[in-house]
């Protein structure tokens, strides 16, 4: 095994991970850390939010063959991955912080690649590139950028909500601890709470670097639809969320942002809803409509009030279509 950097004494980045049952794939990922080409000091906060299965004691013997860089802090509740990272946020110690996922990967230049970028320019946040793997191939994901970018001031919330560049997830990033690590995620979430995060870290942040390198390896999941957000509601927290995020908007250009952010969201939702089951697909559809009201998405506001690109009118044009499709399927005809 190749040893992590052991002088923890002043680390230049904290390694955030939260694990929960992830015994099948957190080996791979603390050796995907354990081999990173970075000559400086880092620390790695593995949290166990009572893993049922053989997870705590996988990262305990990584530990024990020497990487003495690294901690697991096991705590004694099941509070989900937020409280988690909030935690490893309370114990980091380093000039930058990242997170990690369990089932995810880091490229072996990671870290040097993020430090290295944030020191020569002074920024607040780095983002990188990123890849999507599983059992099928690997690919580069579809907000990666090819040429590096700073980014500054009230620009930086306006790029997050546009989601062309960068997404509102927190991995894939490095954070500077003075200027950010102060801010905390929100318990009792069950999806996009990164989405909130994002959006309260990119308000506070001066500066943001898009780097053009590859530093994280996502692992797709094999849930379905109906298996997945649809089948347990989670898919409302996640409307919640993009709904939330628009509180940091204070400039005209991020609230028109914003208002492009929530057309993208309904029609990925109406999008995804064709592939449900009917029962499901009606009760997302009674959804679908009570948040184009509340939010307002009809065609005379898009283009008179809110004067959106075509881009976003064309993804409109797209969610009625699917909404239609979808009625026609619940209805049988």
């Amino acid at each position: 095994m190749t040893n992590p950097v052991d002088n923890v004494a002043n680390p230049a980045i904290s390694i955030i991970l939260p694990m929960y049952n992830a015994e099948t794939c957190v080996g791979e990922c603390l050796q995907s850390i354990a081999g990173q080409d970075f000559g400086q000091a880092f620390e790695v906060i593995v949290i166990d939010d009572c893993s049922t299965d053989r997870s705590a004691e996988i990262c305990r013997e990584w530990i024990s063959r020497g990487a003495t860089n690294a901690r697991l802090i096991e705590n004694e509740n099941n509070r989900g991955v937020s409280i988690a990272r909030n935690r490893g946020l309370d114990e980091a110690s380093g000039k930058y912080f990242m997170f990690v996922d369990a089932d995810d990967l880091l490229p072996p230049q990671a870290l040097s690649n993020l430090f290295e970028a944030a020191e020569r320019h002074g920024v607040d946040i780095v983002k990188g590139n990123n890849t999507n793997f599983d059992a099928a191939g690997e690919t580069a994901a579809r907000h990666n950028v090819d040429n590096p970018e700073i980014v500054e001031n009230e620009a930086i919330l306006t790029t997050l909500y546009q989601h062309e560049k960068l997404r509102g997830h927190p991995w894939g990033k490095l954070y500077r601890r003075q200027t950010l690590g102060g801010v905390r995620f929100s318990a009792g979430v069950r999806m996009a709470e990164d989405l909130f995060y994002c959006s309260e870290v990119f308000t506070a942040a001066r500066s943001l670097l898009l780097l053009d390198r590859n530093v994280y390896r996502y692992r797709k999941s094999d849930l379905g639809a109906s298996g997945g957000k649809y089948g347990t509601g989670s898919y409302l927290d996640w409307l919640e969320a993009v709904e939330n995020a628009g509180h940091f908007a204070s400039t005209d250009e991020q609230k028109r942002a914003h208002r492009c952010l929530l057309v993208r969201t309904m029609a990925q939702l109406a999008r995804e809803c064709r592939h449900l089951p009917p029962e499901k697909a009606s009760e997302v559809l009674n959804v679908i409509g009570q948040r184009r009201e509340k939010w307002q998405i009809y065609l005379p506001r898009l283009m008179l009030k809110d004067r959106l690109g075509i881009r976003s009118l064309v993804r409109y044009m797209k969610m009625r279509q699917a909404i239609r499709q979808i009625r026609k399927a619940v209805n049988g005809n």
